[in-house]
């Protein structure tokens, strides 16, 4: 007996022995990476930052474009007719972040004591301004400083930040960023247009800066002033090709608006299904002012439903004509004679446009207005701004002859502008023109509506409606955070002075 125990004894040794010489390396997957680089996570975050297909879907083209009254939709009564769906009120905090914000955060978290990696910290800092400007314009009041940090510090409830100190902390942050790129340092996997050019981030930075600052323009002047300044003195943009847009391809990566929209394989077809329509509102305020755009953007097509066929597309301006919002689906027999997109601004690989130089231009306008820009003059702003609005839609690629260069330069200069006119006249020119720049990015016109009260809309009172026939404020908070984070979800809804709902108003809403 004993000398079996002996024997057991000298195998266990052996085995064991055995079982642990190299276990690192025999249990390590040799087709994974346990680290990342710091490239390859900024692609992502950045991709993840343009958004998805989902939210995409849902509170930008369904809520978004429908409340502004750029599209109208029989299909989709939800934003057309101010009719809340959880899932859809729910979409963009959901994909933020479970998506963007904890790419961004572990992004930054990564490359924040690395000077070699400064660039992508600092371009993690201007898309994490992005997405959260987008939130807390939806929002309101919204977990920010603790946002993505569970992992780090083991906060899984995070407090909801006050909107006034989340906008402080975006302007701190691009000011950083724009300060901080460095063209010594490596800077790759750059799915933008710059493709790793960091002056034109710099001016990325101070854009978006621009954007923030003027969100507080009627509750804040002052601060709105001085970070106004700041973005000036740093120094935005000076053509429409340097508009800050992420670039797609066809395939797993494609255009979040296309997705839903194009025509393509792959596509959710809802052109051709006849699910989005330009509204009443859009289209004669086009006609109208015998806008160029309405050739450019808006067709009336006939081919197949729900197909990949594209068919014929008519854009000549005398076919043009816009779906009343709000339409009753029962009085309307020939949806497919209304105007909607021109397919090629929803192919698969067009941009992502997520600022422009047309929409700095008009908000340069506007500032220098109100005194807080000291250079050059308002009209001027205003002109070429609308210049660059049109020019922009070349970024999308539509077909040869389809944006004349001429044409664009002749109505910017030609538009009206009552530069001797009154202040309300003046707000009304250059936010009027912000609303159409702005088009295909359904969060910023409705923003700059709150803000600005521009254009003046006629609210749906459809019955069955969820605000009682006004134009939604906001998006109340997710039905989620009452089990996820109550205590802090109870504060947050405790400061809005209202009930949580989309006739609510954020901070900086005081029009």
């Amino acid at each position: 007996m004993q000398n079996l125990i002996k024997c057991l004894t000298v195998m266990s040794i052996l085995i064991l022995g055995a079982c642990t010489k190299d276990f690192d390396e025999i249990n390590i997957d040799p087709t994974s990476v346990s680290t990342l680089s710091s490239d390859a996570l900024f692609t992502k975050a950045a991709l993840d930052a343009s958004g998805g297909e989902y939210e995409a879907w849902r509170n930008n083209l369904i809520y978004n474009t429908q409340f502004i009254q750029q599209f109208a939709s029989l299909n989709w009564a939800q934003g057309d007719k101010y009719e809340l769906n959880e899932g859809y009120n729910s979409a963009l905090w959901d994909a933020s972040y479970g998506g963007s914000v904890k790419s961004l955060v572990n992004l930054l978290e990564k490359t924040k004591t690395d000077p070699a990696d400064i660039n992508y910290n600092s371009a993690a800092r201007v898309l994490k301004a992005f997405v959260f400007l987008r939130l807390t314009d939806s929002y309101g009041d919204v977990p920010y400083f603790e946002a993505g940090r569970g992992f780090y510090d083991g906060v899984f409830s995070p407090k909801y930040d006050e909107q006034k100190a989340i906008l402080a902390d975006l302007i701190s942050e691009l000011e950083v960023a724009a300060r901080s790129f460095d063209a010594s340092k490596p800077f790759k996997g750059d799915p933008s247009s710059y493709k790793g050019d960091v002056t034109l981030w710099k001016k990325a930075a101070n854009s978006l800066m621009l954007r923030v600052a003027m969100r507080m323009s009627k509750k804040d002047a002052g601060a709105a002033q001085a970070g106004v300044a700041k973005a000036v003195a740093g120094g935005v943009f000076s053509d429409y090709t340097e508009s800050f847009r992420i670039n797609h391809l066809a395939g797993p990566f494609v255009n979040p608006n296309s997705n839903v929209l194009g025509f393509f394989n792959g596509g959710r077809l809802e052109l051709s299904a006849n699910g989005f329509k330009f509204s009443k509102t859009f289209i004669d305020l086009l006609k109208n002012n015998a806008d160029p755009r309405l050739k450019i953007l808006s067709v009336v097509r006939t081919g197949d439903a729900a197909t990949a066929v594209i068919g014929t597309e008519d854009d000549s301006p005398a076919a043009q004509k816009g779906l009343p919002s709000g339409s009753d689906p029962a009085s309307i027999t020939d949806i497919a004679t209304y105007s909607q997109l021109r397919s090629s601004f929803a192919d698969a690989n067009d941009p992502n446009i997520l600022v422009s130089h047309g929409q700095t231009m008009l908000l340069m306008a506007e500032a220098r207005e109100r005194g807080w820009v000291t250079t050059g003059t308002a009209e001027d702003y205003f002109r070429t701004g609308v210049a660059s609005s049109i020019l922009q839609l070349k970024l999308y690629n539509p077909a040869a002859g389809v944006i004349d260069d001429a044409a664009a330069t002749a109505y910017s200069t030609s538009i009206a502008y009552p530069a001797a006119g009154s202040v309300d006249e003046k707000m009304k020119a250059i936010n009027t023109q912000y609303y159409i720049t702005s088009f295909l990015d359904g969060y910023e016109p409705h923003a700059n509506w709150r803000r600005s009260g521009i254009p003046q809309l006629t609210a749906v009172n459809f019955p069955g409606n969820y605000t009682g026939g006004s134009i939604p404020r906001r998006f109340q908070y997710p039905a989620s955070e009452a089990g996820l984070n109550k205590e802090n979800l109870g504060a947050a809804t405790s400061r809005l002075g209202a009930a949580d709902n989309w006739n609510a108003r954020v901070w900086w809403d005081a029009n």
